[in-house]
C-alpha cells in the first residue's frame, strides 16, 4: 500500500520530548550506520543476544507493553541488537544520535496507507487508525519491552523535567503507561540509546511447512506462499526474511503481511498493487539474485516460529522479454487450445502455473506442441492466467479469456435453480457456478474470496438454491438471502452476466 512520505515527531505524554525527523537514506548508507552501531553495542548472533539476556527477569528490570513503530520494532531485528550489559547502573543517554533514523524514511520501514478503513479490524496486532476514508498502519501493538529500573527512573525524571532526546527513547518510555515485574515469554529490551533489542525468547523451528515463491503477483514483485504451517494473523507481529548473505529484511502489516499470514508479498522497484497503490520497496531494492533461507514469524506472546526455505529471488528479465498471445478463445469440450509466443534468449523458460480464480490449477495442460497450450475438458469457462518461468529471470505471464459461447438467455432461473440451456459445449450448472467470480444480492456485493465461492456457498451442484446460505464476518454468520423477494445478479468470466429473483 502507498505509504506516507514522512516520518512525524512524536510527542511524549504531555511532556515536550521529541524526537527528531530523519532524512531520507539510502540502503548502503543504512548499512554502514547498521554495523557501526551493532559493533559499539554488540555484533551478537541470535544465540549470544539469549545468552546476554539471560539475567532478564531479575529485580533490575521491569516490563511493559507498548505500541512500537515499524522502524524501532525492526531495527533490532535486522542488526541483531543485544540488551545492554549492567542493567542496574544505566542511565538515560539523551544525546546518543537516533541509530533507527534511516529505516524511518520513506520507503524504509515508515507507516502504511491504505485507501479505505474496511482492513483494519482484521489485523489488530497492527497500530492503525482512521484517516478520513482510508487508514494507516504505523506499527505494532502491544509489544513487550523490558527496560532497566535505572534506566526507567532516569528517563521519566527527564520526561518531567521537560527535557528532549536525539533518539527515541523518551518516547517510547512515555508509551510506558503501566509495569509489570513479571516476565513475558518474548520481549525486547529497550536501551539507553533509544534502540530496542531483537526479540528475547524461544524460537520454534517448523520442519513441516512448505514455502514457495512466484514473480507473478498482483501485489508486488514477488509472492512467497506457505503451506502446512498454522497461523492466526491475530498474534503476527511481524515476519523476517533472511537471506544466504545473513542480511534480514521485515515485513509491514497489510503491504507485505496479508490477513492470510501464510501469504507474504514484497517488491523491489517500482510497482503498483492490485488497488492501485504504490508499494513500498526501497527496503527490499538489493534482494534480487538473492535466496531467502529463513523465514521467521514473531508472534505477540508465544514462541517464534522459524521456517528453513531456499527461494530464489529471480533477477528482472531483459528488456524484450516477453509472452503474447490469444487473449480469447472458445470453450472445447475435448481440450481448449491456447496460442502463445514466447519471445526470449533464455532457453528455460517453461510453462510452471496455471492460476484460476487466484488458485493454481491442479490438472494438467498438455504442451507437447510449441507455441500451443491445451487445456483438459476439466478447465471450463473463465480467465486464466500461464505463467511460464525461468531458473534466472522475472516469471512472464498472460491471461486468456475462454469463452462458454453462451448467449443472454441461454442461463435461467426455474423451480429455484439454475438451468443451463442446452449447447453444443456441454457446459451445465456445475460448471457455470463454478466460474462465478462475484455476486450482489439486493445491495450487498460479494468480491474476493467471497465473491469466487459464492457459487458454491449459495448453491447445490445441480443449481438448485441453498435458500438457509449465510457467509461468515466480523459480526458472525449473515445469511445470503432474507425473507422475501431477493433480487441477485451473477458474473462469471466467460458468461453473459445473469440477473434473476429468489423468493424466500
Amino acid at each position: 500500500m502507498k505509504k506516507s512520505t514522512a516520518f512525524c515527531v512524536l510527542s511524549v505524554m504531555v511532556a515536550t520530548a521529541m524526537v527528531g525527523c530523519g532524512s531520507k537514506g539510502n540502503t548502503n548508507s543504512t548499512e554502514s550506520k547498521s554495523e557501526s552501531k551493532a559493533e559499539s553495542k554488540s555484533d551478537a548472533t541470535a544465540d549470544q543476544t539469549k545468552a546476554a539476556a539471560s539475567n532478564i527477569g531479575n529485580a533490575d528490570y521491569v516490563y511493559a507493553k507498548i505500541n512500537v513503530p515499524y522502524a524501532d520494532y525492526y531495527y533490532g531485528e535486522v542488526n541483531n541488537i543485544a540488551p545492554e550489559e549492567n542493567p542496574a547502573s544505566l542511565k538515560a543517554n539523551l544525546t546518543a544520535p537516533d541509530a533507527v533514523k534511516d529505516l524511518r524514511a520513506a520507503g524504509q520501514y515508515d507507516s502504511v496507507s491504505s485507501v479505505t478503513a474496511q482492513k483494519m479490524k482484521l489485523f489488530p496486532v497492527a497500530d492503525s487508525e482512521a484517516v478520513g476514508q482510508g487508514s494507516q498502519y504505523k506499527g505494532v501493538v502491544g509489544v513487550n519491552v523490558a527496560i532497566s529500573k535505572s534506566l526507567y527512573e532516569d528517563a521519566k525524571k527527564a520526561i518531567e523535567e521537560k527535557k528532549t532526546s536525539e533518539n527515541a527513547l523518551l518516547t517510547l518510555v512515555g508509551e510506558m503507561t503501566t509495569t509489570t515485574d513479571t516476565t513475558p515469554t518474548e520481549y525486547k529490551v529497550l536501551n539507553s540509546d533509544g534502540t530496542l533489542s531483537k526479540t528475547v525468547g524461544n524460537v520454534t523451528k517448523d520442519d513441516k511447512a512448505k514455502a514457495e515463491i512466484t514473480s507473478t503477483s498482483k501485489y508486488g514483485n514477488y509472492q512467497i506462499d506457505l503451506s502446512d504451517i498454522n497461523l492466526d494473523i491475530k498474534n503476527v507481529q511481524g515476519v523476517l526474511l533472511e537471506t544466504d548473505d545473513g542480511k534480514k529484511y521485515g515485513l509491514e502489516h497489510l503491504e507485505n503481511i496479508w490477513v492470510k499470514p501464510a501469504e507474504l508479498a514484497f517488491a523491489v522497484e517500482a510497482f503498483k498493487e492490485n488497488h492501485g497503490n504504490d508499494v513500498d520497496y526501497l527496503r527490499y531494492a538489493d534482494m534480487q539474485g538473492k535466496t531467502i533461507k529463513k523465514i521467521t514469524y514473531l508472534l505477540a506472546d508465544a514462541d517464534d516460529i522459524e521456517v528453513d526455505t531456499s527461494l530464489y529471488v529471480t533477477k528482472k528479465a531483459p528488456d524484450g522479454y516477453k509472452l503474447t498471445g490469444d487473449e480469447k478463445v472458445n470453450y472445447a469440450a475435448d481440450g481448449t487450445k491456447i496460442n502463445y509466443k514466447l519471445e526470449t534468449a533464455d532457453t528455460k523458460y517453461k510453462l510452471s502455473r496455471i492460476v484460476y480464480k487466484n488458485s493454481n490449477v491442479k490438472w494438467t495442460a498438455d504442451t507437447s506442441t510449441d507455441g500451443v497450450v491445451v487445456l483438459p475438458k476439466e478447465a471450463g469457462p473463465g480467465k486464466y492466467q500461464l505463467i511460464f518461468s525461468s531458473d534466472t529471470y522475472n516469471d512472464l505471464s498472460m491471461t486468456v479469456t475462454v469463452d462458454s459461447g453462451l448467449k443472454e438467455g441461454d442461463i435461467k432461473f426455474e423451480n429455484n435453480a439454475i438451468v443451463i440451456a442446452d449447447n453444443a459445449q456441454k457446459i451445465d450448472a456445475k460448471m457455470y457456478l463454478d466460474g462465478i467470480n462475484s455476486a450482489k444480492v439486493n445491495d450487498t456485493e460479494y468480491k474476493g474470496g467471497k465473491g469466487r465461492s459464492f457459487g458454491k456457498n449459495a448453491f447445490n451442484e445441480d443449481g438448485s438454491v441453498k435458500l438457509d446460505a449465510a457467509t461468515k464476518g466480523d459480526d458472525g454468520e449473515k445469511p445470503i438471502f432474507a425473507s422475501g423477494k431477493n433480487t441477485v445478479t451473477l458474473k462469471a468470466d466467460g458468461y453473459p452476466d445473469f440477473t434473476f429473483e429468489v423468493n424466500k
